[in-house]
């Protein structure tokens, strides 16, 4: 009688992770990297109308402003690229920046940037502070687990890196995306080479949800 209501409750189990789709995973999970210049979280805009569950999507933005959107629609007609206006409203988001400093003389930022050359990393900039001081920003994250994963990495390049909460204003900003485009390389072709209004717009993809 105990082994049959054991196997009972195994079945159920099993069942129960075989209708939620359950999966598990040994793998490390992959570092999400917000870019440090213009933080634009794709996972905030509105679900695409298109439901794919699988395979890549593809926004092109963001735009500061509708105007620059507009000429993006003009370049998306000629293509005949169908696509769907999407916008997010001005917000506050909560980031955590990875940095070396402050330094307080440009010969100390450019002989640590040289430090970080010699260990390849080249993904750095200088962020100038209020108090005259510069900083050289690593990486900005939208969580700190990951900020905390990429310090040990680096640790291992000998690189000792520090990390503090900051909240950044973002948008309104404008976005554009894309339908029946992920299997036509020629097209995505011409649009990875546009030249968009604003220096953060581009084409960029995205795990479809």
């Amino acid at each position: 009688m105990k082994w049959f209501f054991a196997l009972l409750v195994l079945a159920n189990v099993g069942m129960y992770l075989w209708a939620t789709g359950h999966k598990t995973s040994d793998s490390t999970p992959v570092r999400s990297t917000v870019n440090a210049n213009g933080m634009e979280l794709l996972s905030e805009l509105p679900a695409a109308r298109n439901n794919r569950s699988s395979g890549s999507c593809y926004r092109v933005g963001p735009f500061s402003d509708e105007s620059g959107s507009i000429k993006a629609v003009e370049t998306l007609n000629k293509l005949s690229v169908p696509y769907t206006a999407l916008a997010i409203k001005k917000r506050e988001v909560r980031a955590y920046r990875v940095y070396l400093g402050p330094f307080n003389t440009s010969e100390q930022v450019e002989r640590q940037r040289n430090v970080l050359r010699n260990s390849g990393i080249n993904e750095h900039y200088v962020k100038s502070e209020r108090a005259a001081q510069d900083l050289i920003s690593l990486g900005l994250f939208s969580q700190q687990a990951r900020a905390d994963e990429f310090m040990r990495e680096l640790i291992k390049k000998d690189v000792h890196a520090k990390t503090r909460p900051e909240t950044r204003k973002l948008g309104p900003t404008y976005w554009l995306e894309l339908h029946d485009v992920e299997s036509n390389q020629g097209v995505l072709g011409v649009l990875r080479e546009t030249q968009w209004a604003g220096d953060r717009a581009r084409l960029r993809v995205f795990p479809c949800t």
